[in-house]
């Protein structure tokens, strides 16, 4: 497959599986994460399944267990009304989802086996920048292509980016964008397994909250 297929498969899978970002006008405290899934595209915003409530239980205490995304966008509905959620922007790298499973089609799945088979590849070597494989190489520099013409719009925004697990975090990094008025917090787990909840992370999940209620 040639990068000319592969944009031209996304395009296609986008006119019934994007969901986009959440970025109103207030929001300056971005949670950057990977790509939906089966709750998001449900609920057509990011965050809306387990990883969502592990993060609105770390930011907002043990008896807040509906997902993020679905208080900011509760939250719009009733015309920004709570300032803790008025200042957060949920950003996936990828507005159609990375796994096939998500799709729930079988004819799909089967039109694209190939296509999903380097997709998911891309999405679970983290630790390689290049790889051996050319396609591998040209599915990846899409992705980029998309995500980095989407964080450009940010470019002029005063806001504190937080990329969340090590996906976010080599696309942002590959991006090689910085906004003159972005914080950059660094190394944040992905929310996904309950992670933000282990001990393990405790600190940086402290300095997440620090940084996050400062700013109120």
């Amino acid at each position: 497959m040639e990068k000319k297929e592969f944009v031209e498969i996304i395009e296609e899978l986008s006119k019934n599986y994007t969901v986009k970002s959440f970025l109103p006008e207030k929001a300056d405290f971005i949670f950057m994460l990977e790509s939906p899934h089966i709750q998001e595209l449900k609920h057509n915003i990011p965050v809306a399944g387990s990883s969502g409530a592990t993060m609105s239980k770390n930011l907002f205490g043990e008896q807040y267990n509906k997902p993020l995304g679905l208080l900011v966008k509760k939250n719009m509905e009733i015309g920004f009304e709570r300032k803790t959620l008025n200042k957060i922007g949920l950003f996936n790298v990828s507005e159609i989802p990375l796994q096939r499973k998500a799709y729930k089609d079988k004819a799909l799945e089967e039109r694209y086996h190939d296509f999903f088979d380097n997709l998911e590849k891309v999405r679970s070597t983290n630790h390689k920048i290049n790889y051996e494989s050319s396609e591998l190489n040209e599915l990846q520099q899409v992705l980029l292509d998309r995500f980095k013409g989407r964080l450009a719009m940010l470019l002029d925004r005063k806001c504190t980016i937080v990329p969340c697990g090590r996906f976010a975090q080599k696309f942002f990094r590959l991006a090689n964008l910085h906004g003159v008025e972005w914080t950059v917090i660094h190394d944040v787990p992905h929310p996904s397994y309950n992670s933000w909840s282990q001990e393990k992370y405790r600190a940086k999940i402290q300095e997440l909250k620090d940084a996050f209620y400062s700013e109120i």
